[in-house]
């Protein structure tokens, strides 16, 4: 039986001949399950339970993104936490930002409908730019603007396979950019995704989400996966109560094709595209992108990669810009086993970004309208096994050179010590810097900052502007950490930072005034003009006390000072913060078809954000075992709350209380 509200939801969003009654969503469903390939489709399992999935399980849960090598999660010398397919799908998430929300210490603010702000240890906001960002190896920080247009990261979250999250620096192995944290989101292989999968739901905030996939297999080692989704989001409200009018639609698409050549070899190509209709059809924009990979292990220890993609990403915000973008980038590396002890890998890269940029908001001026950019770079990493299986030291160092700052250096140093197999000790310095983006660094935009005021002849308008000649902002961390698995049902992670920033880049204040009819300038330029520090750390605990049941808790404790210009508002930069956090989580299996999983959250105020606490809920029931249906809470707790405070040229909206139903069927 169909719910009435998920009828009505689709009423209201598809062709009305499709849901002209119970029996037209009969069909829509028939019809997809035709255009994927029924009669093609091979079994696949239900999602696994608890009882699947033990403590071991997720301890040797394999991570490459803290080495480029891979190792057991327990044993990475990093504050590292995994997501696993099992975690996505039980969250209940309809997109990546809304699944960091488990990761201990990751602060995700909703700033409205479709724009978030994702960042750890501090400095969070719609253009939070200490966090890299990767997806299946390509990079999605975006160098114009420095942040991640995180509407237009869409995965079909049933074919991930993992989100591994680094809290600390990574820019030894993935570069520039990378000083708070790394994202690497991984997707399945197309040899993973075999048979079809389809899937059909819609709430009150979450209106429609629909899509399907099929994935096949050409001759004897050709794998492959289509996929198509679309979905929609409600408006939100703005704090006066009034509709902010930032509801959208997404759709998105493409294709991952796997070749197992032989034993030893493997290559993969994927693309796919998405398309955004935003703020109820006032802005838009596109992304289309495509990634081939080489691999070839020559031995046990020795192994080649080389990797290729593009990436083209289009928005047309009324609120900033008409904005074009076009990357191209190339990686290889090469891991190889020097001696008893030592294993090298190594690596050279080359990227070229070209910009277009044109001036549509009545607030935002162009000076500049195209550009590109030029990153060339080199890395050396050796994991060194001083006491084997006892004492690693990992010693890696990348060179960058680019076209704002010229080059950079990034060293790392990691010790990993296990004095037992069921303990691991780690610490880690670390040097890694951000690199300006367009917006700090040239003279391109001209942003409206505040009304005007009165000086010398006359009125003066505040406008934010560029500045040629900006540092890297750097950063020098210093981490350690302890696991222990005191029981087979039990595993506790703590990790402990300081981190130590300077360059900072922030307003310097007014430094010009050019007089204009009917009004000047006053133009306020970018500079290095803040340091801080930040510290605090991150503890995880988790347990099964039966092999049905899986509960997880996790607290966060963080403190910033910053310094500098008062321009820059470093008081305000302390205040957005959010000093404490904390996630508790209980996963639940009644009986082999019906589980229950609950999330509660808690993040800290920040400047003009109360504190707040919410919950999310899903409930799923295995109709059969190809079919499974669930329903979703999400932000159970208020009505409406703020998760970030207002900044310029940004819409601020309040995230409501949401239900949606979904029904899913694989074949």
């Amino acid at each position: 039986m169909i719910p009435p509200p998920l009828i009505s939801a689709l009423r209201l969003h598809y062709p009305p001949h499709l849901f002209s009654d119970r029996a037209g969503i009969r069909r829509m469903l028939l019809l997809m399950f035709f255009l994927t390939g029924s009669s093609l489709a091979q079994g696949q399992s239900i999602a696994e339970s608890l009882a699947d999935l033990s403590i071991e399980q997720l301890l040797s849960e394999p991570v490459n993104s803290v080495t480029k090598r891979t190792t057991r999660q327990f044993d990475s010398p990093a504050a590292i936490t995994v997501l696993t397919h099992d975690d996505l799908q039980r969250s209940g998430a309809t997109s990546v930002p809304d699944a960091l929300r488990l990761v201990p210490g990751m602060n995700v603010g909703a700033v409205n409908a479709s724009q978030y702000a994702v960042s750890a240890r501090g400095f969070n906001t719609v253009f939070a730019n200490k966090m890299l960002v990767l997806v299946d190896g390509r990079a999605v920080y975006n160098s114009m603007f420095a942040g991640v247009f995180w509407d237009l990261q869409q995965p079909v979250m049933e074919d991930l396979e993992r989100i591994e999250v680094i809290r600390g620096p990574g820019a030894a192995i993935w570069g520039a950019n990378a000083m708070n944290g790394v994202i690497n989101i991984v997707s399945r292989s197309a040899r993973d995704t075999q048979g079809g999968l389809a899937y059909l739901g819609g709430g009150n905030v979450q209106r429609t989400m629909a899509g399907g996939r099929y994935g096949g297999v050409i001759g004897d080692d050709l794998y492959y996966r289509i996929f198509a989704t679309e979905q929609s989001r409600d408006d939100y409200l703005l704090a006066d109560g009034k509709s902010a009018e930032d509801g959208w639609r997404s759709w998105h698409s493409g294709f991952r094709l796997d070749k197992y050549a032989d034993a030893d070899t493997h290559l993969t190509w994927q693309a796919d595209a998405t398309v955004l209709d935003l703020d109820n059809g006032t802005s838009d924009g596109y992304n289309v992108n495509s990634l081939a990979r080489w691999n070839k292990e020559l031995s046990s220890r020795s192994r080649l990669e080389l990797q290729v993609y593009y990436d083209r990403i289009h928005r047309n915000d009324p609120l900033r810009a008409l904005y074009s973008g076009d990357t191209f980038d190339f990686a290889f590396q090469h891991i190889f086993g020097l001696g008893l002890h030592h294993d090298i890998t190594w690596g050279v890269g080359y990227r070229f970004v070209s910009n277009s940029v044109e001036d549509i908001a009545p607030n935002v001026a162009i000076r500049e309208s195209s550009f590109d950019r030029n990153l060339y770079s080199l890395f050396v990493q050796d994991e060194w096994q001083m006491l084997p299986d006892r004492l690693t030291a990992t010693i890696g160092a990348r060179l960058e050179h680019n076209d704002f700052t010229g080059l950079e250096f990034q060293p790392n140093l990691r010790l990993l010590f296990k004095p037992t197999e069921k303990q691991t000790l780690w610490a880690a310095v670390s040097r890694a810097v951000r690199t300006p983006s367009a917006l700090e660094a040239m003279d391109v935009f001209v942003v409206d900052f505040a009304p005007p005021f009165a000086g010398p002849g006359g009125l003066y308008v505040p406008r934010v502007v560029g500045n040629e000649d900006p540092r890297a902002e750097v950063l020098w961390a210093y981490e350690m950490g302890y696991r222990i698995q005191p029981h087979e049902r039990l595993i506790i992670d703590a990790s402990a930072f300081y981190n130590d920033y300077s360059e900072l880049i922030g307003l310097y204040g007014v430094n010009r005034l050019i007089p204009g009819v009917p009004v000047g300038t006053a133009e306020l330029p970018f500079d290095n003009v803040m340091s801080a520090e930040t510290y605090g750390g991150e503890i995880s605990v988790t347990v099964t006390p039966t092999d049905a049941w899986r509960l997880s808790a996790s607290y966060s404790l963080l403190f910033a000072n910053f310094h500098g210009a008062a321009a820059a508002r470093p008081d305000v930069q302390e205040r957005s913060v959010p000093t404490q956090q904390a996630v508790l989580r209980s996963s639940y299996d009644f009986s082999p078809r019906l589980s229950l999983d609950v999330q509660v959250r808690y993040v800290d105020q920040i400047e003009t954000v109360p504190a707040y606490a919410t919950a999310d809920l899903r409930l799923l029931y295995r109709v059969t075992e190809r079919l499974d249906v669930s329903i979703v809470g999400q932000n159970l707790f208020s009505d409406h709350q703020v998760e970030q405070r207002p900044l310029p040229v940004t819409l601020t909206s309040t995230v409501p209380r949401g239900i949606y139903g979904k029904v899913t069927w694989r074949f």
